[in-house]
């Protein structure tokens, strides 16, 4: 277990520094929007950018994988809103808020460098893959679901419009779709194109951790503590076990998928999920608790996830 905990360590300190640095006052808090913005819209779609236009997808989109993962996330998405409403009496357009805070994992910035530290540089594939649909198909289900439950005179068309404009607005699926389409027509970038988008990616992961350590010093643990710790334990807990049970012991899949499948679901939630709480003014003070308390937890619970997958996979 100290193994393992010792592979990881390097992102979460990364994630530490950013923190630390900004509530020492060594760096300006404004640094977390200038590095999150350079991270997001520039270097981590170039990463994207580059692994996708490199990407087998026949070897990386394996159905049983991204059925195992996507399962997990529906339904921790259902057991979100199902808790909120129910047990935390949450009006039905809160719970939904809550539900999509349960289901959105911090996937590229968290899920890709600690799926590499752990398993290797190969192991990333798969985890594209599972990347590549993350927030096209679970903004979708947000969205949709949001315009349902609300009671505002909102149409499906309205629906509709919504969710295009949070794909597509968004710069991490440029860089996905401008990697498939080279990808696809077979055609080389020029060397020094390449050689700069290989620069832009390898400053990604880390910036975007300080950026990430930097924003958590904005966040607060509201009075909502006990729903964000069912938000934290449905996302650290429950998705990457509905992930295990499905890729290992229903699909069998070979262990490079399960690992992605897993390490991926493991992940406590990114900042998408306050992004969404902010567009409907639903839940928004329990979706930064849940950044914060989640992220702190992953910790323990990644850690000892990969604990399990080298016991069970080798």
């Amino acid at each position: 277990m100290l193994g393992v905990f010792l592979t990881v360590l390097p992102v979460f300190l990364l994630l530490a520094g950013g923190y630390g640095a900004v509530r020492a006052g060594y760096l300006p808090a404004g640094i977390a929007d200038a590095l999150n913005a350079y991270a997001v819209k520039l270097a981590v779609p170039a990463l994207l950018f580059k692994a996708i236009a490199g990407l087998d997808f026949g070897e990386a989109f394996h159905p049983g994988m991204l059925a195992a993962f996507y399962a997990g996330a529906l339904a921790s998405f259902a057991a979100g809103l199902f808790g909120a409403h129910r047990l935390f009496g949450r009006r039905p357009g809160e719970a939904v808020a809550v539900g999509f805070s349960a289901m959105f994992s911090n996937t590229v910035l968290l899920g890709l460098p600690i799926l590499e530290r752990a398993f290797g540089h190969d192991a990333l594939p798969p985890g594209y893959a599972i990347v590549a649909l993350h927030a096209p198909l679970l903004y979708i289900v947000g969205i949709v679901a949001m315009e349902a439950m609300r009671r505002d005179g909102s149409t499906p068309g309205d629906a509709a419009r919504a969710a295009a404009k949070a794909i597509l607005g968004n710069a991490l699926m440029f860089g996905i779709l401008a990697g498939a389409a080279v990808n696809l027509s077979g055609m080389p970038l020029p060397e020094p194109v390449a050689a700069a988008v290989s620069m832009l990616a390898a400053s990604a992961i880390p910036a975007a951790l300080v950026g990430i350590g930097a924003s958590l010093t904005r966040y607060r643990i509201s009075d909502e503590l006990p729903e964000t710790l069912m938000v934290s334990a449905l996302t650290l807990l429950l998705h990457p076990a509905i992930a295990f049970a499905l890729a290992y012991w229903v699909f069998a899949l070979p262990p490079a998928y399960v690992r992605a499948a897993v390490v991926i679901a493991a992940m406590p939630p990114g900042m998408n999920i306050y992004v969404f709480a902010l567009m409907y003014d639903r839940a928004v003070s329990l979706s930064a608790s849940a950044i914060l308390v989640a992220t702190a937890l992953s910790v323990i619970t990644v850690t000892a996830w990969l604990a399990l997958l080298n016991a069970v996979l080798g």
